[in-house]
């Protein structure tokens, strides 16, 4: 712990230097690594005391980088900036990597069942992207959307159905992208996020799993990561008083009861993905059983019954395994010659799929989505 805090006096010092010579660039570097330091350090301190004292410094080198890049004039290039190809430019790399400038082929059709959440995510999402004039006044749209439900039901496939159905930009933004090792990053990320949202409008911010960037704020939370939660806050209440922005936030979680509460509140429409009913398991097992020769004595019916309680997810493993015994015994017997291909897919390959494939969502697990779902008025 010793040599970590002499890192950090070593590196603070360097940072004070280069600031007064002038040499802005380099400064927030060593900047940025003294305060990464720090919270290393604090998290490794016993003493409260010493934590807090730690934690603070880090707070003032990272607001001193902030001013330094507020004068160098980082962001106002993005205010004059409205394709998002050129958007796309002044992002950071991980960003940049995560905007889709085009749209992504996944259609309605491709989403087995789910027709409630369809119908939902089109009168909040699709409806208002299309036809901005017609939502006004008390018919204004929402800005926040979240898709609850057990992992694997297809929250991310409906996200891509969005995309799809609508001419918007699609941002596609994960917790990796937006968080960063160097404190004061991460909130920039998101600040950069959003104002490339709002030029490049119409556009869609997906976050996939977006629990593990907005817990609840807990007291011993290190402040970068409170700052983090904070300007997502701001961020959403500033979409909401600017009335006609076309920039929508759809959030992706299996752990609903893990968000902080004011960001549930933020996310005025909540859509709870259910596993799928027997219709829905039809239709998902049709889905990825396209391009498949099958066997007539396999009943699409007869398997939907068989998978109670299975994902979506679940479904596609079962085909994707029985479709793979017929190729198993073709191999086995040899690298083949020719254009001999495998026998269809039977029902007793399904059965053997049965056997290695089961469902990952326990009934207890989906006893506490209804709960919650209808805690906050969803059912």
């Amino acid at each position: 712990m010793e040599a970590l805090y002499k890192e950090v006096l070593r590196e603070a010092r360097k940072a004070v230097s280069l600031d007064k010579a002038g040499r802005s660039k380099e400064a927030v570097e060593h900047y940025m690594r003294a305060a990464s330091l720090l919270v290393e350090l604090s998290k490794m301190t016993p003493e409260p005391r010493l934590r807090r004292i730690y934690a603070e410094k880090a707070e003032t080198y990272i607001t001193r980088c902030e001013q330094i890049r507020e004068g160098l004039g980082a962001t106002e290039a993005l205010e004059a900036i409205s394709a998002p190809e050129e958007v796309l430019k002044e992002l950071p790399p991980e960003l940049a990597g995560a905007v889709l400038i085009e749209r992504p082929e996944t259609t309605w059709d491709d989403v087995g069942g789910l027709s409630t959440a369809k119908e939902l995510l089109k009168e909040a999402v699709v409806w208002p992207l299309l036809r901005p004039e017609l939502f006004k006044g008390p018919r204004e749209p929402w800005k926040g959307i979240l898709l609850f439900g057990p992992p694997g039901c297809g929250k991310t496939l409906l996200a891509r159905a969005v995309a799809g159905q609508c001419k918007a930009t699609f941002f596609n933004v994960s917790a990796a992208a937006i968080m960063s090792k160097w404190l004061g990053e991460s909130e920039k990320n998101v600040r950069l996020l959003f104002e490339a949202a709002r030029k490049a409008a119409p556009s869609v911010i997906f976050i996939d799993e977006v629990d593990s960037l907005l817990s609840t704020r807990a007291a011993d939370e290190i402040g970068g990561e409170r700052r983090v939660k904070t300007q997502f806050l701001v961020e959403l209440d500033g979409l909401r008083s600017k009335p006609g922005e076309n920039v929508v936030v759809i959030g992706a979680t299996n752990r609903p009861w893990d968000l902080d509460p004011a960001m549930v509140r933020r996310f005025e429409r909540r859509i709870f993905v259910p596993l799928p009913d027997r219709e829905a398991r039809e239709e998902i097992f049709r889905i990825h059983l396209r391009g498949v020769e099958l066997d007539p004595d396999v009943d699409v019916g007869e398997l939907a019954e068989l998978t109670v309680g299975y994902t979506g997810s679940d479904i596609r493993l079962l085909c994707r395994e029985a479709a793979m015994e017929p190729i198993r015994e073709l191999m086995g017997e040899g690298l083949p010659e020719g254009d001999v291909g495998p026998r269809p897919v039977s029902k007793t390959d399904f059965v053997k799929a049965l056997r290695r494939i089961k469902p990952v969502v326990k009934p207890s697990d989906v006893r506490r989505y209804l709960e919650w779902a209808k805690r906050y008025g969803e059912i």
